[in-house]
């Protein structure tokens, strides 16, 4: 049965980190939101916020069957997704040479993959409405290759690929699409850096910041400056610059 017209809201990887926070800041704004994450129990968790306003769905979004199923339940229970934050994401720091296959296709399936398969079955519905907003969080990893990113930088380089295609597919449909590139933020992913983090902040700022900027017409959501606007500025250089400047600094780093 389908619920009260409140807007929908559904977050993959909604038990943790950014995802956990993002889902207490729509609650706030009296939407529905549905959170979904392999694990339950910190599903459930989240949803103690706000019991009458978090649904949790135990979901892992490599499987493209489950999340169609998923999908249909979301639109099965409250008609229409408003809004799909692809959150959910996993991270291993280090060199490729040094990666198993395996764990390379892991990281592959849910980053790249993940998405696709849950807003695939979501966007016939939006066509049909003319309506709905698609949210993709990369990271500003995926502006140019760095050394030690790994496969995470080349799946959220890919990601924004995906979202900028998206964007101008879908303008004519009056489909929202949004890309986020948040620099350093605490949670369990960014505990694995053995590096210092620059302008690292909380997972609660970043939704902050993440949630006024969705209202916006801005397609990119990047934040902070003090780290954004220095990449930005790297990646418009040449590459012969660039792969200098990048072997500098590493030499330095080691020397250091």
């Amino acid at each position: 049965m389908i619920q009260n017209k409140k807007k929908v809201i559904w977050i993959t990887g909604g038990g943790t980190g950014i995802g956990k926070e993002l889902a207490k800041k729509f609650s706030d704004r009296n939407f529905n939101v549905v959170i979904s994450g392999r694990r339950i129990e910190k599903l459930n968790e989240v949803k103690k916020y706000s019991p009458k306003t978090i649904f949790p769905i135990r979901l892992d979004v490599t499987n493209p069957k489950k999340c169609k199923d998923v999908s249909r339940i979301i639109m099965g229970k409250f008609g229409f997704i408003d809004i799909i934050i692809l959150n959910a994401a996993t991270y291993s720091p280090g060199s490729l040479d040094v990666m198993k296959p395996r764990e390379i296709k892991k990281i592959l399936d849910i980053n790249i993959l993940g998405p696709i398969y849950c807003f695939a079955p979501v966007l016939e519905n939006m066509k049909k409405e003319s309506k709905g907003h698609l949210v993709f969080m990369s990271s500003p990893a995926g502006f140019r290759g760095l050394p030690g990113a790994g496969i995470y930088g080349v799946t959220k380089s890919a990601l924004t690929f995906l979202a900028e295609t998206l964007k101008i597919e879908y303008d004519k449909f009056k489909i929202k699409v949004q890309v986020i590139h948040p620099g350093f933020v605490k949670t369990a992913m960014t505990d694995k850096n053995n590096f210092e983090m620059p302008f690292l902040m909380t997972a609660e700022k970043a939704a902050e910041i993440i949630t006024q900027k969705l209202f916006s017409n801005t397609f990119e959501i990047s934040f902070p400056k003090k780290l954004i606007i220095p990449m930005k500025i790297m990646n418009l250089l040449p590459s012969s610059i660039y792969f200098f400047l990048i072997k500098y600094f590493v030499k330095q780093k080691k020397n250091g």
